[in-house]
C-alpha cells in the first residue's frame, strides 16, 4: 500500500514537472543558449575594435553590470505587465542589442549593446523566476527551481558549441545572430503555446487537491510585511497628536512612501541577512569560472587541456541539477546551501596545494560537484522568502533578491583580480575560500526555520 502511494506521488510530481517544460523551461533553454554563445565573443569583438586586454575585460564585465541594473527595473515591468509580456520585452531588447553589437563601429556602441543584453537577460530571468514562484506548489518548488537553474547550465554548455562552426564559416561577429535567432524562437514559442498562467494555475490546483494531508504554507500578509520591513512601514510615522496635519510629517511620510517602492529598502532586513549569504554563494560561483582557468595557466597546462578539463567539470556540474532539487525538497534548503558553500570553499583553499595537473583536475571536479548539488538553491530561497515576506508583491521582492545575489556574481572576479595584483593568485584562492566559509555559516544561521524543512 505504501509503495503504491509512493508511486502515485512520484507520478503526480513527474506529471506536474512535465507540464512546466514547454511554457517555462523551453524558452529559458533557448534564451540561455543564445546568450551562452555570445559571451566568449564579446572580448574578441572588443579587441577587433582596438581595445587592449584590460578594456576588453571591462566591456565583457558590462554584461554582469547590465544584469544588476536590470534587476532593479525588471520588478516594475513584471508587476505592471506580467511575466509573459516581460519576457517578450526582454527578447526584443536582446535582439536589438545583439544587432547593435554585430554592427558596432566603435567600442562605445559595443559597450552599450552588451549592457542592454545584460538588462534584457535580467528581465527575462526574473520573469521566469517570478512565474515559477507564483504557480509552483511549495513541495515541488526546489525541483522546479533546480530545473530552471539547469536550463541556464544547458544553454551555457550548448551555446559555445553552436558558436564554433559559425565562427569557422562566417567569422566571430556572426555569432551575435545566434542570439537573435534564439530570441526570435522564444517569441514564437510564447506566441504559439497556450497561456502558461492558465495551464499552470489549473495544474497547481490539481496538485494541491491530490496532496492529501499536505501542510499548506500559510502566510499572513500583515505579519509578513511587518517582518520584512523590520517593523517600519510607510504609514509607521508616529502622529504628533495634533488635530491639524503637520507639514513636515506629511512631507516625510510622502518621502518614505517613495523610498519604499524600491525593494532593496522595502525588504532591507531580510535581504541584508539572506541576500548577503546568497550573494556570497554567487560570488563563489563566479570566482570558480575565473580562478580555475587562471590556475591552469599558472601550472603551464596547455590551453586545449584547460578547455577539456573545464568542459568535463561543466558536464559534472550539469549532470547534478535535478539531484539538487530532490535534496532540497526532501531534506530542506540547508542541506544544499551549506554543503555547496563548504565544498566550493574547500576547493579554493586546496587550490594552492594543486601543484600538478592531476591535483588540479581533482580540485576542479570537487568544485563542480559542490556547485552542481546547489543548482537552483538561490532561486529556491528567493521564492521561499518571497512567498513568506511578500506574497502580494513577489516580483518586487525577487528583483531586490536578484540584485543582491547578482551583485555577488559581479564582485567575485573583481575580488580575484585585486588580490592577484596585490599578492598573487594563491592569496586570491585563500581569500575566496575563507569568504565562502563565512557564507556557509550565514546560511546555517539565517535560513529561516520555516523554509523547507
Amino acid at each position: 500500500m505504501a509503495q503504491a502511494t509512493s508511486e502515485k506521488t512520484h507520478a503526480e510530481q513527474t506529471d506536474f514537472l512535465h507540464h512546466l517544460f514547454v511554457p517555462v523551461y523551453m524558452p529559458a533553454i533557448v534564451f540561455a543558449t543564445g546568450e551562452g554563445s555570445l559571451i566568449p565573443i564579446v572580448p574578441l569583438t572588443a579587441k577587433a575594435l582596438g581595445a587592449n586586454l584590460a578594456t576588453a575585460g571591462i566591456i565583457s564585465g558590462l554584461l554582469m553590470i547590465g544584469v544588476v541594473l536590470g534587476d532593479v527595473s525588471s520588478g516594475f515591468i513584471v508587476n505592471k505587465w506580467g511575466e509573459t509580456v516581460a519576457m517578450r520585452i526582454a527578447a526584443i531588447l536582446a535582439i536589438v542589442s545583439a544587432i547593435f553589437c554585430w554592427h558596432a563601429p566603435n567600442l562605445v556602441v559595443l559597450a552599450a549593446g552588451v549592457l542592454v543584453i545584460g538588462i534584457a537577460s535580467a528581465t527575462f530571468n526574473l520573469a521566469r523566476h517570478a512565474f515559477l514562484t507564483a504557480w509552483t506548489p511549495p513541495w515541488y518548488r526546489a525541483r522546479a527551481m533546480s530545473m530552471l537553474g539547469g536550463t541556464t547550465r544547458i544553454g551555457y554548455f550548448v551555446g559555445p558549441f553552436l558558436a564554433s562552426p559559425v565562427i569557422a564559416l562566417a567569422g566571430s561577429r556572426s555569432v551575435y545572430w545566434i542570439h537573435v535567432v534564439a530570441c526570435l524562437t522564444v517569441l514564437v514559442i510564447l506566441q504559439v503555446t497556450p497561456d502558461p498562467e492558465k495551464l499552470l494555475s489549473a495544474n497547481k490546483a490539481r496538485a494541491e487537491r491530490n496532496r492529501s494531508g499536505a501542510r499548506v504554507e500559510k502566510t499572513n500578509a500583515h505579519d509578513a510585511g511587518h517582518i520584512a520591513l523590520s517593523h517600519v512601514t510607510p504609514q509607521g510615522i508616529i502622529e504628533s497628536g495634533n488635530s491639524e496635519p503637520d507639514t513636515d510629517t506629511t512631507r516625510v511620510s510622502a518621502m518614505m512612501r517613495r523610498l519604499m517602492r524600491f525593494p532593496v529598502i522595502r525588504y532591507g532586513s531580510i535581504l541584508c541577512r539572506m541576500g548577503t549569504a546568497a550573494g556570497i554563494l554567487q560570488m563563489m560561483r563566479a570566482s570558480r569560472q575565473v580562478i580555475l582557468p587562471l590556475w591552469g595557466v599558472q601550472l603551464n597546462i596547455s590551453a586545449p587541456h584547460i578547455a577539456l578539463i573545464m568542459g568535463v567539470a561543466g558536464a559534472v556540474d550539469l549532470s547534478l541539477f535535478y539531484t539538487s532539487g530532490q535534496i532540497m525538497d526532501r531534506f530542506g534548503r540547508r542541506w544544499a546551501a551549506v554543503p555547496v558553500l563548504v565544498g566550493i570553499s574547500l576547493g579554493h583553499l586546496l587550490m594552492p596545494l594543486a601543484r600538478v595537473e592531476w591535483a588540479y583536475v581533482c580540485v576542479a571536479i570537487l568544485i563542480s560537484v559542490a556547485n552542481g548539488l546547489g543548482s537552483g538553491i538561490v532561486m529556491t530561497l528567493g521564492a521561499d522568502l518571497a512567498a513568506r515576506y511578500a506574497p502580494n508583491n513577489m516580483p518586487s521582492f525577487l528583483s531586490g533578491w536578484r540584485m543582491s545575489t547578482d551583485s555577488g556574481s559581479a564582485a567575485g572576479p573583481l575580488a580575484i583580480s585585486g588580490m592577484t595584483a596585490l599578492s598573487g593568485l594563491w592569496s586570491a584562492a585563500v581569500l575566496m575560500g575563507c569568504i565562502g566559509l563565512i557564507g556557509a555559516f550565514m546560511m546555517q544561521r539565517f535560513i529561516p526555520r520555516f523554509i523547507g524543512k
